[in-house]
């Protein structure tokens, strides 16, 4: 038996991302005498509702042979003139869908070890010594990851591919069905689900596999002040990458919500009957202090399942659900008619009651008049009192008016903070438009002293064409009132080409997106626009986005990238590039020294630059080479361009109207960590994750109360910015990056946290921070007693490691409640100083958390005593996925994190008592697996000082 496999660029076992490009192959070995079978398996997450092409054969002459197309959940296989359809099941999770495709009778599907095959019409065969394969989709959009297993061309005889689909199926059985329990650890991936029929409710029971994930308790972290906020979290329908327990194996730019600082209710929801939160989501909530709920919802024409669903033996069973999946209640949206309303209220009553039993609640989404038929009121009024006044809890529709608001306000009472007002992001019908002007709404909502409902808010990352730094920049947009103006039409030819060395620039149209390709020698082109044709503000800022990458064979090409500003002499007064990402006062100046080195992915870039009253040129410059010095163009690539003017709107503001809620107890602690990217830093080193990215929504950390213009001072005026970093992290994959002027002897605060805590003895404090010169910068943390006075404290002490100042500080106890937390930032030099500076982490604790520190006896050195079961087990030829079971005990509560480490190289995190990390390579006798423990106040030691579990290589199990 001959096997040909393809490989181009594409590993035969790993993962497979086609973004957007194809993959294509050639092979030329094939002889009319071999019956041929192309074989792959696919292991999917996600798919797009688009149809993505898996296969595409075509002869020599370019004549279609076989076609196989993915769309939903029909798999459809177009031979000659014939077209085969396979039903599959919804692809979620690890499911392995093996093709075999026979160039000789017939074809054959393994789904869920079902094989369900067609005869070919007629046999074939074909006279074409070439056969390209095509993965992808033509539509170039993000249409399918996934992970290929075995992709290769076999050529077998009938018997052979007999046996190897009876094979598979045992492998199917294996992996899917049973699932065999080794020593004590069950082999299963948990990950998140909805019930989406009647049936599935009826046979719902707690599932073993939740078990091993503890979720953390809601933390005490509440608003002092009226006028809540409820986000409602409809993002693509729910269940995208948050699906994951142990990270997501398949994205790199997944979607973040911010401001959980601000949110007090957050509803997770979908369009299918019983929405359960995700376990990353119900741990996110919980950890800042914001309830969570489910959807229970029916929708459409038919209400049948409303009325199968109006059955009392389900309120009980509503309730377990809650109960076992740890989340804060349900939001009811019923949007068909009712027929028998008392039953309705009846329901409704019941399951409020049985959920506040719980500490859960039920709210009502505004749907209905009195008699039960469909129709939003958009208000709160006599037709819809009856079903408020039975849950107490109430979620208007958006196409409300001021009108209906005034109504809402005088009828809601003193029950004013149990009815929220809806904000549909999305703008469909909403009062004011919604998106970038849903301040607007919110103005009004807040005279009104109502709550508030902000739904869609994922509007900012569904419409920035996955972009991370388009997301961002919409975030900020919606949420911190930055003005946004572009600078740059790219459907325009605005570039200026200075220098066209070697064979020029090269430019490439492909759905309606430019790329331009450098040549063997400097390849320059320059873009420039007069700031006050497009904004009248002064003191705001530019920003640039650009994505690049090199050209094959060799991608390590030149580059640069950057920003220039002139006055009206036109002499550069500031600059910013790519390679130094530091502000200088003079034009940008580049060699072969000074420039960044490309590779083979798309790298994105964000520079960003303040204007002054002098400036008014703005000057955008790419700059690429080959080092190759081939003849045409084989340099950077550049595309994806973006160039903004951002400004800031404090009416627009949404987070300064909202508010933050106060903290409660201690810890507070945040690394501002994003959890998605390519880079990852443990205590400023950088790692590399083993599969070459991470994203993992368990570990995201972002917590900063005062991300936009609550940084306070009159110094400095409107010359500053805070941002996200990428580029640089303590621990995590991310910081906070804060830049801005100082004048000499003069400070700001920046606002961390507003809490109402009394201390129990003294308080302990660290704050992480990079690019401040302690000789010139001097870093105070500042504390609001219930006195109002602000106190400075100095640190105690400065460490430093790996270009990182580790400021810490011991503040005796002051007798009197904690009400605010600032951080103090002060010029102590002579003269104005520019700040660029990162903040990476935070943690505040008193002497309470220290002793509850010594009673859990944390064993940071030798945390095998927590390991329960280890196990490897071998998935596909030389890669295994590795287990932990542990026993936290006393130590669950205090757990911010575990890092594991296979020897000296970081695979990822875990934060419950069960580890799972797919398919890493391991080829030796024995593995060192460490674990590494970080406290909720950031406590731990070097991960090199930690003992390590050894696995030998006859404890690995391996698949029959």
């Amino acid at each position: 038996m001959s096997n040909y496999f393809l490989n181009s660029g594409l590993k035969r076992d790993g993962q497979l991302q086609l973004v957007p490009e194809h993959v294509k192959f050639n092979l030329t070995q094939l002889t009319p005498s071999n019956v041929g079978i192309i074989q792959f398996q696919l292991i999917l997450a996600e798919q797009e509702q688009n149809i993505i092409e898996l296969i595409d054969i075509q002869d020599n002459l370019g004549n279609p042979l076989i076609k196989i197309t993915l769309k939903e959940r029909e798999l459809i296989i177009q031979y000659l003139d014939n077209t085969y359809k396979f039903p599959i099941q919804q692809i979620i999770l690890y499911k392995l869908y093996p093709i075999f495709i026979s160039f000789y009778d017939d074809i054959s599907l393994i789904t869920n070890f079902t094989v369900q095959s067609q005869k070919l019409q007629q046999r074939f065969t074909y006279t074409s010594n070439k056969v390209g394969i095509l993965l992808g989709s033509r539509s170039h959009l993000n249409a399918f990851t996934g992970i290929t297993r075995n992709l290769q061309i076999r050529f077998v005889n009938e018997n052979e591919l007999k046996k190897q689909i009876e094979d598979e199926i045992k492998i199917q059985k294996q992996i899917l069905n049973d699932l065999n329990d080794i020593g004590q650890i069950k082999y299963k991936l948990p990950f998140s689900k909805p019930l989406q029929s009647i049936e599935e409710l009826d046979n719902w029971k707690p599932n073993e596999e939740y078990t091993i994930l503890p979720i953390q308790q809601l933390k005490k972290i509440n608003r002092t002040t009226n006028q809540p906020l409820l986000v409602c979290h409809d993002m693509q329908g729910g269940y995208k990458e948050d699906i994951w327990c142990f990270g997501n194996p398949l994205r790199q730019n997944s979607y973040r919500f911010y401001y959980m600082t601000h949110c007090d209710i957050f509803v997770y929801f979908s369009h299918t009957l019983i929405t359960i939160p995700s376990v990353p989501y119900i741990n996110i909530c919980h950890q800042f202090g914001t309830r969570i709920l489910g959807t229970i919802i029916t929708e459409g024409d038919d209400n049948k399942l409303t009325n199968q669903l109006l059955n009392m033996k389900y309120v009980d069973k509503l309730v377990q659900i809650c109960k076992f999946y740890k989340f804060d209640g349900y939001l009811l949206n019923i949007e068909t008619n009712v027929d028998n309303v008392d039953l309705f209220l009846q329901f409704i009553k019941e399951l409020s009651d049985k959920l506040q039993e719980i500490g859960a609640l039920l709210m009502y989404y505004d749907s209905h008049n009195a008699e039960g038929i469909l129709k939003w009121q958009s208000e709160l009024n006599q037709d819809n009192m009856k079903y408020f006044q039975a849950c107490n809890y109430f979620f208007s529709d958006y196409h409300w008016n001021l009108n209906k608001l005034s109504n809402t306000q005088k009828n809601a009472g003193d029950q004013r903070n149990n009815v929220f007002v809806g904000i549909d992001v999305w703008g469909r019908g909403q009062y004011g438009g919604g998106q970038f002007d849903s301040y607007i709404a919110l103005q009004e909502i807040k005279k009104a002293q109502l709550g508030t409902a902000i739904f869609g808010q994922a509007w900012t990352y569904e419409t920035a064409n996955g972009s991370r730094s388009q997301f961002i920049q919409n975030d900020n947009s919606l949420w911190q009132g930055k003005n946004t103006v572009s600078l740059f039409d790219k459907h325009k030819n605005q570039w200026v080409i200075t220098s066209n060395g070697g064979s020029g620039w090269k430019i490439v149209q492909e759905n309606g997106d430019e790329t331009a390709i450098s040549s063997f020698d400097w390849c320059i082109r320059t873009y420039t626009i007069q700031l006050n044709l497009v904004s009248s503000n002064k003191g705001g800022i530019i920003q640039f986005n650009a994505r690049v990458k090199g050209t094959g064979p060799k991608y390590d090409d030149l580059y640069l990238i950057g920003i220039e500003l002139y006055d009206r002499q036109n002499k550069c007064i500031a600059s910013i590039d790519s390679f130094s990402t530091k502000v200088n006062k003079r034009e940008i100046q580049f060699n072969a020294d000074y420039v960044n080195v490309a590779d083979d992915k798309w790298r994105e870039h964000t520079l960003s630059i303040k204007t002054t009253d002098d400036t008014l040129y703005v000057k955008f410059i790419e700059v690429g080479k080959d080092i190759e010095h081939w003849a045409g163009n084989y340099g950077a690539q550049f595309t994806g361009e973006s160039m903004v003017y951002i400004s800031y709107d404090c009416n627009k503001d949404l987070l300064r109207m909202l508010k933050p809620k106060t903290y409660q107890e201690f810890p507070l602690q945040t690394y501002f960590n994003n959890a998605v990217g390519e880079a990852y830093y443990i205590d400023g080193q950088k790692f590399t994750h083993y599969k070459g990215y991470y994203d993992n929504l368990n570990d995201f950390d972002y917590s900063l109360c005062y991300p936009t213009k609550k940084i306070i001072s009159q110094e400095i005026q409107d010359n500053w910015e805070s941002s996200i970093n990428f580029s640089d992290a303590w621990n995590g994959s991310s910081c906070i990056k804060i830049k801005g002027d100082l004048q000499v002897q003069k400070s700001f605060l920046i606002k961390l946290f507003k809490t109402r805590i009394d201390p129990q003895g003294n308080i302990n404090a660290s704050i992480n921070m990079k690019n401040f010169d302690k000789k010139i910068l001097q870093l105070s943390l500042v504390l609001k007693y219930s006195d109002k006075v602000l106190q400075t404290f100095k640190p105690t002490k400065i460490l430093t490691n790996k270009g990182w100042n580790v400021s810490q500080y011991v503040i005796l106890n002051q007798g009197k409640a904690l009400k605010s937390v600032y951080l103090k930032i002060e010029n102590i030099s002579q003269q104005q100083q520019a700040i660029d500076g990162l903040i990476g982490g935070l943690a505040i604790y008193d002497d309470r958390y220290n002793e509850q520190i010594k009673f859990a006896n944390v064993d940071f050195k030798d945390p095998t005593k927590y390991i329960k079961n280890i196990q490897l087990k071998e998935s596909v030829t030389n890669l295994y996925d590795l287990y932990i079971q542990l026993e936290l005990g006393e130590l669950g509560p205090l757990l911010k994190t575990i890092r594991v480490f296979n020897d000296k190289q970081w695979i990822g995190n875990v934060r419950s008592n069960y580890a799972y990390f797919p398919e890493f390579p391991f080829d030796g006798k024995e593995m060192f697996v460490r674990l590494q423990i970080i406290l909720n106040n950031g406590n731990h030691i070097k991960a090199e000082s930690v003992l390590p579990y050894i696995l030998y290589s006859d404890q690995v199990v391996r698949l029959p």
